[in-house]
């Protein structure tokens, strides 16, 4: 009897053991699941081609409240996005492996970069599907009930679905959050019809753009809709094309009399294209202080990334970066010059 009870415990043992191996093995196949479902929910492809239009409003609700609009025309190869915010106007064309850039201004305005895959930023699974992710986890996202799992890649953040639509409710990172709520559905496949970029500040969260009203239909382009714009930059692009990583950014000294001149001011939006050497060229920065111009420039001849990839292939792009004065500098930036789907 003894022998026999001492197997049995062994026995139990062993099962409790192979199922807990099981569920931890589990863990990613579920968080990739909530993935594969979102896309498969939400991913627009399905429908081209396809015409979007939003809204936009940059420091919604504040004195410094600037309006604009969005239009993406979708097609297979073909892709246009025009943007415009007040007097501001970028037109981005891609056509096959090339991507054509226009700008009614040398530098781009900040922020507006978020907007560059306005019509699938809620489809994350080419973005996020290799990396580690961790368990699902409930939580309450926009008063709802929420599926929620980290992932655990170059930029570490948390994604939150709808477990109902299995849609995308919101990407958290350390700094900034985007909300994508009041979902429709074209032709059976959800879109939001509002995205919220939200500062993440010591106390509170603050909206710092939206595209409101964002209405998805299914189109026909006549071929002047793909023209390429006068006066526009060519780059070489590429589906899922591996965007520019720093390699060496030391950091700009700014001497004190610098720091207080510019105190109101806490960071330096800069501007530049990453060549396929690794080095930043063409640089631009939003700021009329000279010495300070200065400084930063003297840093940046030192920077160096690893280009961004098409393939095997480096290609050159545009590198967008806040260099703050004060506080913790990372170096990072967002992206240009990238392709959608």
């Amino acid at each position: 009897m003894t022998k026999h009870f001492a197997l049995l415990l062994g026995g139990i043992f062993l099962f409790v053991l192979g199922t807990g191996a099981l569920c931890a093995d589990d863990a990613r196949p579920e968080a990739k699941q909530l993935l594969v479902s979102a896309h498969e929910a939400s991913d627009l492809s399905a429908i081209l081609p396809y015409e979007l239009h939003g809204t936009v409003v940059i420091n919604p609700a504040t004195s410094n409240e600037k309006k604009g609009y969005i239009t993406i025309y979708r097609d297979h190869e073909r892709m246009r996005s025009e943007l415009r915010v007040e007097d501001y106007q970028e037109v981005k064309l891609v056509r096959g492996n090339k991507l054509y850039i226009y700008r009614s201004t040398p530098l781009p305005v900040p922020m507006l970069s978020l907007l560059a895959e306005t019509d699938h930023a809620w489809d994350k699974l080419a973005e996020d599907g290799d990396a580690r992710m961790s368990d699902v986890s409930r939580k309450k996202v926009q008063n709802q009930p929420a599926n929620c799992f980290e992932v655990k890649g170059e930029q570490r953040r948390r994604l939150c679905f709808d477990p109902e639509r299995k849609v995308l409710l919101e990407s958290m990172e350390r700094q900034k959050a985007i909300e994508f709520s009041n979902y429709s559905d074209v032709d059976g496949h959800w879109f939001p019809k509002r995205i919220t970029v939200l500062l993440e500040l010591a106390t509170k969260e603050t909206p710092i753009l939206t595209v409101e009203d964002i209405q998805v239909t299914k189109a026909q382009f006549a071929p002047t809709a793909f023209a390429v714009p006068p006066h526009a930059v060519e780059f070489d692009t590429c589906e899922n094309m591996q965007a520019a990583k720093p390699v060496q950014m030391p950091r700009p000294e700014f001497s004190p009399t610098v720091a207080r001149r510019n105190a109101a001011t806490p960071a330096i939006h800069v501007y530049g294209i990453v060549e396929k050497d690794g080095s930043l060229q063409n640089v631009k920065m939003l700021t009329t202080d000279t010495e300070l111009q200065q400084s930063i420039l003297e840093a940046l001849k030192k920077w160096r990334y690893a280009p961004a990839m098409c393939g095997a292939s480096p290609v050159a792009s545009e590198k967008e970066i806040e260099i703050p004065l004060f506080g913790e500098f990372s170096g990072s930036g967002g992206e240009g010059g990238r392709r959608g789907r």
